[in-house]
């Protein structure tokens, strides 16, 4: 039993350090480029950007983390529905983060009302059928409306990894060498069609106009400085090729009918 913990320990110790030199790497590659991470871009800049009084949001798989915080959906009093595959994920979200709540699969969900705004973070890449998904979250889209989704490429070596490992070996080998992780990951991830110009093309065969954001950054290795040093130079190239589809991760944004449309549904909620 001693030898396990002082194994632990060891390794616990191994990922600290190689940790900390990833990080000054990390830092390093900031420094001389504009990259940023996606996720921070998306809950700071995209989300907001999107955001206005009265609008009626889904928060796709956000159960017991919205995405939305709740002095936010106050302060432009908000309609937010929470839509989640567990009951108990959603139960556990803060107190008025969802007006109302449905549990269901995204893919064959009741949804019967119709949203200005439909967000998911992280969601997608754990759904076996995005096509479906996506046309039944773009069904649920109002006139004027938007949908904007935070995706992991399937392209990215994460992923990829992930994929060949299967979703056990992949829960055990995240939650030993990110115990921190054991809250919010592992879920099992399939990463259908979760490339930008696939998750584009869905869109637009529901009739959506798109665009997409990716981002060149992620921290997945950073347990190993060296390997890690490797993906931050494959990372920096992609980003300097313009390679999209090779992107560590994405945003799509979607919207459905022209300006006048988005206009009318503005002055409807002011």
């Amino acid at each position: 039993m001693e030898t396990g913990k002082e194994a632990g320990s060891l390794l616990h110790k191994f990922v600290a350090l190689n940790r900390s030199l990833s990080r000054g790497l990390y830092l390093m590659a900031e420094r001389v480029t504009s990259r940023r991470p996606g996720v921070v871009d998306f809950e700071r800049n995209v989300v907001p950007g999107l955001l206005f009084p009265n609008a009626r949001v889904l928060d796709v798989g956000g159960g017991k983390y919205p995405i939305i915080d709740v002095q936010t959906k106050r302060a432009l009093n908000l309609y937010v529905v929470g839509l989640d595959i567990s009951a108990d994920e959603l139960a556990r979200a803060p107190a008025d983060a969802y007006d109302k709540v449905i549990v269901g699969d995204v893919t064959t969900a009741p949804i019967r009302e119709r949203f200005d705004l439909i967000l998911s973070r992280t969601l997608l890449e754990h759904v076996p059928d995005t096509s479906r998904a996506i046309a039944t979250l773009a069904s649920a889209l109002d006139e004027g409306g938007t949908m904007a989704h935070y995706i992991p490429c399937r392209r990215a070596l994460f992923a990829a990894l992930s994929r060949c490992m299967g979703p056990e070996m992949s829960r055990s080998v995240l939650f030993r060498i990110y115990p921190e992780k054991r809250s919010s990951g592992g879920f099992p991830a399939y990463y259908d069609r979760c490339i930008p110009s696939e998750m584009a093309r869905l869109c637009r065969e529901c009739g959506l106009q798109v665009e997409t954001r990716a981002y060149f950054e992620s921290e997945y290795f950073n347990f190993f400085a060296p390997l890690y040093a490797l993906e931050l130079l494959r990372q920096l190239t992609m980003m300097w090729l313009k390679a999209e589809d090779f992107a560590e991760t994405f945003v799509v944004i979607a919207r459905k009918g022209d300006e006048l449309a988005k206009m009318a549904l503005l002055s409807r909620a002011a």
